[in-house]
């Protein structure tokens, strides 16, 4: 009866050989073609066989114990990267996750040194004309001075120039404008107040010395009350 897991174990172990490159990489660990799915039942079948803690009857036996957990740490290590689809693409394409030197931030990091240090690279480029400069040499365009879309220099500040003298002319009608209404206004009270001091000669001019006087006094502030009320104070006490 105890034969039988001995018999699978050892089956196991003689169905898998390990690579014999010094350097094995995931897919030669878990001898698979590198556009073949992911197989969990291989990943199974590798700890088996280099887990640490398996029995010593089994094949791990004739590897020392640093080398069988050499090969466990390489088996895990595969699984991440083979089992993850973004972690298998990004070594496809940089060899990232694998050997635990170049890790993905290092691999960028080279890739922009490297991109930077191709001749012609717009890595330099600050404002559109260096785009554009770039565009041209790319695309075997010549340099060519840049002709007027819309208008020519000249012709702008031609119109500019017309604008600010529109608008000063502007300014300045509604600055006159503006005068002449307040000199009108200015010039009607003027007109107002000497036609009352002509209208107050005019009405003094056919009075006496002592309706003069007495106009005088009318005009004061709080003459005229006092005497309306002392005129009609005695009238009104003697009836």
């Amino acid at each position: 009866m105890s034969d039988g897991p001995k018999k699978s174990a050892a089956s196991s172990d003689t169905s898998h050989t390990w690579p014999s490159t010094p350097h094995p990489t995931p897919y030669e660990i878990f001898d698979q073609h590198k556009s073949a799915p992911y197989s969990k039942t291989k990943f199974y079948e590798l700890v088996k066989i280099y887990h640490p803690d398996r029995h010593r009857h089994v094949r791990g036996q004739l590897l020392s114990h640093t080398a069988r957990l050499e090969r466990y740490r390489l088996v895990v290590a595969a699984n991440q990267i083979l089992s993850d689809p973004t972690k298998r693409r990004a070594y496809d394409l940089y060899g990232a996750g694998w050997g635990g030197v170049r890790s993905m931030d290092n691999i960028y990091r080279a890739a922009d040194r490297s991109w930077r240090n191709v001749p012609g690279n717009p890595s330099m480029n600050a404002t559109w004309e260096d785009w554009e400069r770039w565009y041209n040499e790319r695309d075997g365009k010549k340099n060519e001075q840049q002709q007027p879309i819309f208008m020519s220099n000249q012709l702008f500040a031609g119109m500019l120039c017309v604008f600010v003298v529109i608008g000063g002319l502007g300014q300045a009608r509604r600055a006159g404008t503006n005068t002449m209404n307040f000199v009108e206004m200015k010039d009607q009270h003027h007109a107002a107040i000497s036609e009352d001091m002509r209208k107050r000669r005019n009405e003094k001019a056919f009075l006496n010395r002592h309706e003069r006087i007495e106009s005088f006094l009318r005009d004061r502030e709080g003459w005229a009350l006092a005497s309306s009320t002392n005129s009609h104070g005695p009238a009104a006490s003697r009836g």
